[in-house]
């Protein structure tokens, strides 16, 4: 059980710098072409509402709080789906519940957030953050791995909330999942090709509108 916690450890710190600096976007479900129009931006800051969790072969971990900050476009953004409309950057977390001690993460890549579906009544947007690349190691367990892929969610337009999350309110234009990659000295518990969940809320600190259609 000790292992399958600190495993769980792992992966939550994995998926959740993953999550929020930056994925790439899975294979696309259908050729969809996106209009996107964004009110209220500019620089921004967001601080979690809820727990981080991140969830993989049952086992849940938790951090308390987390922020991060980047910029939103305003304007019309136009293309195939998904449409970027910002960026993502300097994560923090605190008050993290793990057994392994001091964790490492190093960051790649350029992270974006991109809308994935059309805006539905509830001005409700499926978004999803891209471009990860993360290096994450674990000295005091001698556990290594990368993360890469896409955390999917949504933004609400009443509340200026993005949830992350797998239960999406409109159907995505694009396939999001993270993935674990080049996993060395973690017990066998976690592996290559594991697909951890990750949700926590964020309150975004601007009254950004997203509009798509």
């Amino acid at each position: 059980m000790t292992i399958r916690k600190r495993a769980g450890s792992v992966m939550f710190i994995a998926a959740a710098a993953a999550a929020v600096v930056g994925m790439s976007v899975g294979p696309a479900l259908a050729s969809t072409s996106l209009t996107v129009k964004v009110k209220g931006g500019g620089s921004y800051t967001a601080s979690s509402t809820k727990q981080t969790v991140l969830s993989d072969n049952g086992v849940n971990v938790t951090c308390k709080s987390s922020k991060g900050s980047g910029k939103i476009a305003n304007g019309t953004h136009h293309g195939a789906a998904p449409v970027s409309v910002g960026t993502v950057a300097k994560l923090s977390f605190s008050k993290c519940s793990s057994l392994l001690g001091a964790v490492t993460t190093t960051v790649h890549g350029k992270p974006e957030l991109k809308a994935n579906s059309k805006t539905n009544s509830k001005g409700e947007t499926d978004a999803i953050i891209t471009g990860v690349d993360v290096t994450v190691q674990i000295k005091s367990a001698g556990c290594s791995l990368t993360v890469t892929g896409t955390a999917p969610g949504y933004y609400t337009n009443k509340t200026h909330t993005l949830t992350m999350t797998t239960k999406l309110p409109v159907k995505a234009a694009t396939k999001a999942s993270l993935t674990i990659g080049d996993v060395s000295g973690c017990d066998g518990v976690v592996t290559n090709g594991q697909h951890p969940t990750y949700t926590t809320v964020y309150k975004v600190s601007k009254r950004v509108s997203i509009k798509s259609s």
